[in-house]
């Protein structure tokens, strides 16, 4: 009697447990689509008496970057640095060494270089301004589809993991997007700053440095759009589900109306994942390798447990999918009986009828024939 009053006595704890997180969770995600503004999806701009940015700015960090952009240091420093690497392939080319063909083609593109360079202030203003406008153009009200979300979120599962793992999974979500626009906004700051030594070194024409530094230069266009297919999903969403509450069509079941709420951040993350993937791979591989190594420990430890070391052991050598098909495959497979010896194996008679001579001699070569 006592045992099973302490095991019900657990599962109530455990039950209130689950039921207490998955709130927080649910709280996390209320207040994400509460928070969530236009302003969150903004782009930063200068703020200047012209529509596109263009003019000395009042707002900080954009003073110290106009400052330093529009014929100041950086600007000065990326141009001496560009002019240095075509008077370094002029005097290779004093020496005849070197190709001419490529020393003209260098002369040619730092040219282009250094308008950039110098020009570059202006365009990163006038590209965010841009992206910023058309951003707020194709967001809808986010209040409107945060309140729509929101109230699918009253239903309750039954099922207690079931909507812990779904909370748990919306609130990871908007947390992250929520991080990843502050990142972004970081990450926009240091490419303008950087961009005209970027630049210096891309029209250099340096051997193996201009690549490289030319795709670095290049990832700040995915970084510069990432809150448009954002907005076009929020924009989606909205459509959507205020079709479907006019006409009465949203899901009975609170299953598909709690995921329904908590797809939103997950969809949006991903989308910023795959953008981000092509501003900073390193990184992205980096995690991507660590949650692979995670969930393969996690699989070796369970196989253990579950079908002992040799089950582990299986795991850790051919990883989980192979480890899975061989272990289907060996409980399919109809186990064949060992082959059965004889003492006759590998046995041949002799000319005399006598047995005990190998098979792999020769019959002239036989004893029995001398």
């Amino acid at each position: 009697m006592a045992d099973s009053t302490l095991s019900e006595l657990g599962s109530e704890w455990f039950a209130d447990i689950l039921t207490a997180v998955t709130g927080w969770f649910q709280r996390g995600i209320t207040d994400g689509y509460e928070q969530l503004t236009a302003a969150a999806f903004g782009t930063p701009t200068p703020q200047t008496e012209s529509v596109l940015g263009i003019g000395v700015p009042t707002n900080e960090p954009w003073q110290s970057l106009h400052e330093t952009l529009v014929a100041g240091e950086t600007t000065f420093l990326a141009l001496l640095l560009l002019v240095m690497a075509v008077q370094a392939r002029n005097t290779i080319r004093v020496f005849n060494l070197g190709n001419p063909l490529i020393a003209r083609a260098t002369s040619r593109s730092a040219w282009t270089g250094g308008v950039l360079i110098v020009c570059w202030y202006w365009i990163a203003a006038t590209s965010l301004t841009l992206v910023d406008a058309v951003t707020l153009l194709l967001l809808p009200p986010v209040t409107s589809v945060g309140t729509l979300l929101s109230d699918l979120l009253v239903v309750t599962i039954t099922n207690p993991i079931l909507a812990f793992g779904l909370g748990a999974l919306g609130a990871l979500g908007m947390w992250a997007l929520q991080a990843l626009f502050v990142v972004r906004d970081l990450l926009l700051f240091g490419y303008i700053f950087a961009m005209p030594f970027g630049l210096a070194v891309t029209y250099a024409n340096l051997p193996v440095v201009s690549r490289l530094t030319a795709s670095l230069c290049r990832r700040f266009i995915p970084l510069l759009i990432l809150p448009l297919p954002i907005a076009l999903l929020f924009g989606a969403y909205d459509l959507i589900l205020t079709s479907f509450a006019n006409f009465g069509l949203l899901p009975a079941s609170a299953f598909a109306r709690y995921l329904l709420a908590t797809s939103l951040p997950l969809v949006s993350v991903y989308i910023a994942w795959r953008l981000f993937r092509d501003v900073i791979p390193r990184t992205t591989r980096a995690v991507q390798r660590t949650g692979r190594l995670a969930a393969t420990a996690g699989t070796v430890v369970g196989a253990g447990v579950v079908s002992g070391p040799a089950g582990a052991a299986s795991v850790a050598k051919l990883g989980a999918r192979s480890a899975a098909a061989r272990a289907v495959e060996t409980t399919l497979e109809p186990s064949s009986p060992p082959p059965t010896a004889t003492q006759h194996d590998h046995v041949a008679s002799d000319a005399n009828g006598q047995r005990g001579v190998p098979t792999y001699r020769r019959t002239e070569n036989d004893p029995g024939y001398y």
